[in-house]
């Protein structure tokens, strides 16, 4: 099973993030959408605003049809070729909202699937299906509020929930088998980042982090701080329970529009850090992640007035940057399916969908990004 990751931009989350459209990067071509201000015809064809891969060849991708502005019908494809051909997924009927939207609790802005069976739709609501998405049920947790994280690996799943009266540095953690009864695990606060591999799992942003490495049994506290002169943390990304990497960040500094990004990795599963290297400048730092037993590879997410996906081959050293002339449309659901394949979501942010972008799909570890169109 591959490792399932959810991390969040830095403050209070891309909301979410995650027109013309220039590529000027490294490996990249060129293309074109519409802007994502104002009220264009909607998009022909399958507009990709949420994505979950169990293998490089198996994922789902929640999103709409004919809707140029959010609220829509939430959808759902799957694919078992890594994108060449989608099919229909039976979704319950809610609406496909804006990620952090509360009401109505039904509806969703997120999927997550743990196997080809196991899956989830969520944020603010929850639902979960055990047959491959034939079948949906709403799940009703002991605590009132928004679902705003979830992810799964060997047989555990994990949820972050923002309390309706408190906030997101006040979401708690819950925990169930896959396919099971959820329950509050009690000491583990703020859980508004869950990142998972194999039997461990991290929740939550520095200097408040806490982890496990027999599957939720026990926890601990990680000591971690970011520096003085970068205290925003990204969330975990992990290759391995042992090979763990956060991204400390200065938003804004040393002009409007970037950001100071400094980049720690751990080979002991997050009890000691050192810093590896600095990522260019460009942007407000979003999301991280790492492919499945390559801890070489690092991947980043970032905008402001444009958008960057930022790659290391050598650990953090050093990084090649793509670079998106879209106004900072910005990413999410950024996650590794294999030690090469990858998929991201190009996302506008509520209300307007992305107009043609929506799904992003890597072959080479993040080296190289293509469009995958769902008709």
């Amino acid at each position: 099973m591959r490792d399932s990751i959810m991390k969040v931009s830095f403050g209070r989350v891309m909301a979410l993030a995650v027109g013309p459209v220039l590529f000027l990067a490294v490996g990249v071509g060129s293309a074109a959408a519409q802007p994502a201000s104002g009220s264009p015809p909607p998009p022909a064809g399958f507009e990709a605003d949420s994505v979950s891969f169990v293998s490089a060849q198996t994922g789902f991708v929640l999103g709409a049809r004919d809707c140029s502005r959010l609220p829509c019908t939430a959808l759902l494809e799957k694919t078992t070729n890594g994108g060449k051909t989608w099919t229909a997924v039976p979704a319950p009927a809610v609406s496909l909202v804006p990620p952090y939207t509360s009401p109505p609790k039904t509806a969703v802005s997120t999927v997550r699937f743990a196997n080809a069976s196991d899956g989830w739709l969520f944020n603010p609501g929850l639902w979960q299906t055990t047959d491959g998405g034939r079948q949906w049920h709403q799940v009703s947790l002991p605590v009132a509020g928004m679902v705003v994280a979830v992810a799964a690996s060997d047989g555990e799943a994990y949820a972050a929930v923002e309390p309706t009266a408190g906030g997101y540095d006040k979401a708690e953690l819950y925990q169930s088998a896959v396919g099971g009864t959820w329950t509050l695990v009690k000491g583990v606060w703020p859980a508004n980042t869950i990142t998972v591999s194999g039997h461990s799992a991290w929740v939550g942003i520095a200097p408040k982090i806490s982890t496990t490495a027999n599957a939720g049994k026990t926890w601990t506290r990680l000591s971690f701080s970011c520096p003085r002169s970068a205290l925003a943390s990204s969330g975990v990304a992990a290759a391995s329970p042992s090979d763990v990497a956060i991204a400390c960040s200065d938003q804004g500094f040393p002009q409007p529009g970037s950001s100071i990004k400094e980049v720690y990795v751990s080979a002991n599963g997050g009890k000691s850090f050192h810093e590896v290297g600095q990522p260019p400048n460009g942007g407000q730092v979003g999301e991280l992640a790492m492919p499945p037993g390559d801890p070489q590879v690092l991947m980043m997410t970032a905008a402001d007035g444009a958008s960057w996906l930022y790659r290391s081959h050598n650990g953090g050293k050093t990084w090649q940057q793509t670079e998106y002339f879209d106004g900072g449309l910005d990413f999410r659901d950024l996650a590794f399916a294999s030690a090469t394949t990858g998929y991201v979501i190009h996302f506008s942010g509520g209300p307007v969908l992305a107009y043609g972008l929506g799904l992003l799909k890597t072959a080479d570890a993040g080296s190289i990004w293509t469009t995958v169109t769902i008709h």
